[in-house]
């Protein structure tokens, strides 16, 4: 008579559960037939292990206004006519870099600044300063560069604040058309995130 200690039992149940579990079931789920007696071939069953996938941040901008208020006059013709400021966080994968504009979208969205291929390791600009490499488009005035906001008294303006990310350099050139370089940008994005501010003399 074979004895059997409760080590000895315990493998034999183990064995014969994962024996009746190949038995039964495969990976795509069809009915296994038992294996013969002179089978001698082993079936080996892969865990599937679920990947990590890390947190994507959000595309963002951050700017010293309140979304649709007013501007500080420091950035319009009333004021130093300063370019604004504002930081980015976020940009999608695959940048290679950036671009900027602002729109008047109360006078047709006449164009006050545009600037294309921007290093993406720049996440913050400063008031009045333009972003290192950048190539500016002429502006509504027919000037290079920014064009502080300067409504009619007594007729508020709406302007957006937008930033493209880029898969690849802008074939531009400084002083371009403001329309080429803005079909340019939109076409050529990855994302694209804006803010809203008034301007009221």
């Amino acid at each position: 008579m074979t004895l059997f200690t409760k080590k000895t039992f315990g493998a034999v149940a183990i064995l014969g559960l994962s024996t009746a579990l190949l038995a039964s079931c495969s990976r795509d789920g069809r009915e296994m037939k038992t294996p013969t007696a002179d089978q001698t071939e082993t079936i080996a069953v892969a865990a599937t292990i679920a990947e990590s996938v890390a947190p994507v941040q959000e595309f963002t901008i951050a700017a010293p206004w309140i979304e649709g208020s007013e501007i500080d006059s420091i950035f319009t013709c009333e004021g130093s006519k300063l370019s604004p400021s504002f930081d980015i966080a976020g940009l999608p994968e695959g940048t290679v870099t950036w671009g900027l504009s602002i729109v008047d979208q109360t006078a047709g969205n006449a164009v006050h600044w545009v600037a294309a291929n921007i290093d993406p390791a720049i996440n913050s600009v400063d008031a009045g300063v333009v972003p290192a490499a950048a190539v500016q488009s002429l502006n509504r005035v027919g000037k290079v560069g920014y064009a502080a906001p300067c409504p009619k008294v007594g007729e508020p303006h709406t302007y957006i604040l937008t930033v493209y990310a880029l898969s690849q350099l802008l074939e531009v050139q400084e002083g371009d058309d403001p329309e080429i370089m803005l079909t340019s940008l939109e076409a050529g994005s990855l994302g694209i995130v804006a803010t809203t501010f008034m301007v009221t003399r």
